[in-house]
């Protein structure tokens, strides 16, 4: 008798670990719903700010092309949100001992008046500088790449697009029962 129990003991335990481990695995570690299909999380090159702060240096900086790419759009029924990557490419112009640098990027999310559906996110590189006594002006280039998670508005086709400097590109994300 005692050996049955010690059986039905270890059986039980052996199930309650595999759900237990089912259960991690489905929810990436509990970070998301077991029905959920969200994207992993994004990964940021230069941090994001969404504060307006003190930008000195922005008429220096020109944009040479912007470049969106949807990496993971598993919309569906129980699922709301993309993942997305943007690469910006540019120029910024410096005069004297000042060296610049991207040091944050300013994400901007607003709806367009016609349609819910449709949205606009602007991007902004944001530059600082530091001293550099071996300089004596010049341009220096720059190139970044972040993701972004974004949530699709409504069902059907969300049209989104994205402003950097005088770039544009516009995606369309379709979001289906």
């Amino acid at each position: 008798m005692k050996k049955t129990l010690k059986i039905l003991g270890i059986i039980i335990f052996s199930i309650l670990l595999l759900f237990i481990c089912s259960y991690l695995y489905l929810t990436d570690f509990g970070r998301k719903g077991i029905l959920s299909n969200e994207p992993r999380n994004s990964k940021i090159e230069i941090p994001v700010t969404y504060n307006i702060g003190w930008w000195a240096y922005q008429d220096d900086l020109t944009i040479d092309s912007l470049k969106i790419v949807i990496i993971e759009s598993k919309l569906n029924l129980f699922n709301s949100k993309s993942l997305i990557s943007y690469s910006v490419y540019g120029k910024m112009k410096y005069d004297g001992h000042w060296e610049p640098e991207i040091k944050n990027v300013h994400l901007s999310e607003r709806i367009e008046k016609d349609s819910v559906k449709n949205r606009i996110i602007e991007i902004t590189p944001i530059i600082s500088v530091k001293e550099n006594e071996t300089l004596k002006g010049g341009i220096k280039q720059f190139k970044f790449k972040n993701e972004h998670t974004i949530i699709s508005n409504q069902w059907g086709n969300n049209t989104i697009k994205f402003i950097c400097g005088n770039k544009e590109q516009i995606i369309i994300l379709q979001q289906r029962k």
